[in-house]
């Protein structure tokens, strides 16, 4: 039955159409959130001045105190409501943007996203509390100067003792030097005890194989800071993407059976060029054409008759 719905030219044709429209809706969605994102770039560009853009860790943290300031307010109107339809595991980053629902990991997105718009290379590290991995998420961001760990939730960045922004190793190594330099309403228990960059378990069978061709391929060291999340900053052109690679194969497939069934005298003819040519001209000048006879199958019948 399912055989025969898909070979139903009505319901291909209905298919088409709906990926199609699927198609410009992604599109569209993908537009308007790079337009939100480049309005709070344009905003934060004009904080900064001359100096600022010869500094990159002057711009990295001025970036970071305006998306805190941006989803602080969008928190405090969100935080009690129940927005069940909002939970989606690799949601778009512009969800993240309108309620900061998803606490750390929204805060993280939205930054992350917005110092990508920047040019600078990041990452989303999941940070280990009480023995449990992704129990806060803060951004690292790669400036000339190497990588920084910025915490977008608490507003947190960290200066070395030398000079620069120190990274999570940095915080991680020496706490009892750096927690000096958080907030008063820090959470403590985000201790900077370790991190991971991805979750390689979380699809059975399927992640840990790719995290082992990883090790190959890049080696260990490479492969265990590579941070899938940022790959999904902008999941409007993901399903845009997704939703393309399922449309082109539907829509070639549709092309022919309509072919086949409206310009073909028969269905079994070869699909090829030349027939799509001969048979479009025979129907334009109003001509029956016989489809041509198997060579194979000519001979068998004449076999028979004689």
């Amino acid at each position: 039955m399912i055989g025969r719905i898909f070979r139903n030219l009505y319901f291909l044709t209905f298919l088409n159409g709906f990926l199609l429209a699927t198609l410009f809706y992604f599109k569209m969605e993908a537009n308007y959130e790079e337009e939100l994102f480049k309005a709070i770039q344009s905003n934060i560009d004009s904080k900064l001045n001359l100096h600022d853009y010869n500094d990159d860790d002057s711009v990295v943290v001025t970036v970071m105190h305006a998306c805190n300031s941006l989803l602080s307010s969008r928190s405090a109107v969100f935080h009690d409501q129940n927005l069940d339809g909002f939970k989606v595991d690799l949601q778009p980053t512009s969800i993240d943007l309108m309620t900061a629902k998803g606490a750390c990991g929204s805060y993280s997105m939205v930054l992350a996203r917005t110092l990508e718009n920047y040019n600078y290379p990041v990452r989303i590290a999941q940070m280990k509390s009480n023995g449990v991995y992704a129990a806060h998420n803060v951004v690292e961001v790669k400036t000339k100067k190497g990588w920084a760990v910025l915490d977008p939730l608490f507003d947190v960045y960290f200066k070395k003792p030398q000079s620069g922004l120190a990274d999570f190793d940095d915080v991680k190594n020496n706490w009892d030097y750096y927690k000096k330099q958080l907030p008063p309403k820090y959470d403590l228990s985000y201790r900077y005890e370790d991190v991971r960059y991805s979750n390689w378990g979380k699809i059975p069978l399927l992640m840990p194989a790719a995290k082992k061709i990883l090790d190959l391929v890049l080696g260990k060291v490479k492969a265990d800071t590579i941070s899938m999340r940022v790959y999904f900053l902008r999941m409007y052109d993901f399903y845009f993407l997704l939703t393309l690679v399922i449309c082109i194969p539907v829509f070639i497939f549709t092309a022919s059976k309509i072919i086949k069934t409206k310009i073909f005298p028969q269905p079994n003819i070869p699909l090829t060029p030349g027939n799509i040519v001969k048979y479009l001209k025979a129907r334009a000048l109003n001509k029956k054409i016989e489809p041509a006879i198997n060579t194979s199958t000519q001979a068998q019948t004449t076999a028979i008759d004689s």
